[in-house]
């Protein structure tokens, strides 16, 4: 399985940066996600896919038994081992550098899982959907970016471009370099379905996009609360249609059994190449099967997997 993957420690680039200036969409993120995560339950083991820098951890450390985060890029990893420093230390917290679609882990490795501000980096998001969806046992939380957003479709009118906005195949905007990928709510729905999960929609996000960015700082403090209550209705008023970013919660009909041995995140792992099992030291993972070593640096696990393989 290969598919592009964005690096985002091009140029050194530091994700944290992304949030500059933009206090409406990480208020409008974080209010949804403290509605939402609690549909996850009280899950031993827990996965945050694309995880980054560990920024939506607050939303489910105190849930979560214990609870590894994902993430293709260094840097991120590097800067989640800083702020996540006490639980990675008392064994609470693991850091995987991993490729979404290869990813290092056994079935049902997780009883529930997240993934926010991800799926627009994956062009081939219905093998992306199938590979992260194994590894979990029960539910997960979804943020879908949709093509046929309001404003979407008020500009796909004007373009004459409604046909592709309306229609099932993805959508791609942005830069050759950092392309971007939106859907449409009702295909990814059936992908996951497909998939073996009973979904339904639980929140419209970022409904009033960019709005603090196109005005000057004085009126945009006269008019937050105004702006804040307008998404707050519209989380719920708008799922399907409104805001960019969808979220859909995602429930297994059958629900798998747990892993024998609930304490061992080495138990949860497995090749990431060729799937096989792995002998550990405390620093290297090494596979039985392909000879493939995966390390440990910087404070968070490295099983991307070796150009060669």
């Amino acid at each position: 399985m290969s598919a592009v993957i964005t690096d985002y420690d091009r140029n050194n680039y530091d994700y944290r940066s992304y949030w500059d200036g933009r206090d409406y969409e990480a208020w409008a993120e974080d209010r949804a996600l403290e509605s939402m995560v609690p549909l996850l339950g009280s899950p031993d083991w827990m996965v945050d896919f694309g995880a980054g820098f560990g920024r939506n951890a607050k939303h489910y450390r105190d849930q979560a038994r214990r609870y590894v985060l994902v993430d293709y890029s260094a840097t991120n990893l590097r800067n989640a081992a800083r702020e996540l420093a006490g639980d990675v230390g008392t064994g609470r917290a693991f850091l995987i550098r991993a490729d979404l679609n290869r990813l290092p882990f056994v079935d049902a490795a997780f009883d529930s899982a997240m993934v926010v501000r991800v799926l627009h980096h994956l062009p081939e998001m219905a093998a992306a959907l199938v590979e992260m969806g194994r590894t979990v046992r029960d539910r997960w939380l979804l943020d879908i970016p949709i093509k046929h957003h309001a404003l979407g479709l008020a500009r796909a009118a004007v373009r004459g471009e409604l046909p592709a906005v309306r229609g099932p195949q993805p959508l791609k905007t942005g830069h050759s370099e950092t392309p971007f990928w939106n859907f449409k709510l009702s295909t990814v729905r059936e992908q996951l379905y497909a998939a073996g999960w009973d979904t339904r929609l639980t929140g419209s996000v970022n409904n009033l996009r960019r709005w603090d960015r196109a005005l000057p700082s004085a009126v945009v403090r006269t008019l937050r609360p105004v702006a804040q209550a307008v998404e707050t209705a519209a989380r719920h008023g708008g799922r399907g249609w409104w805001g960019p970013s969808q979220f859909v919660y995602a429930q297994r009909g059958s629900i798998l059994p747990q892993l024998a041995d609930a304490e061992s995140m080495p138990a949860r792992m497995r090749c990431p190449a060729c799937r096989g099992s792995l002998f550990w030291t405390s620093d290297t993972a090494t596979c039985h099967g392909c000879a493939n070593a995966y390390h440990h640096v910087d404070g968070y696990w490295d099983f991307t997997v070796p150009s060669a393989a």
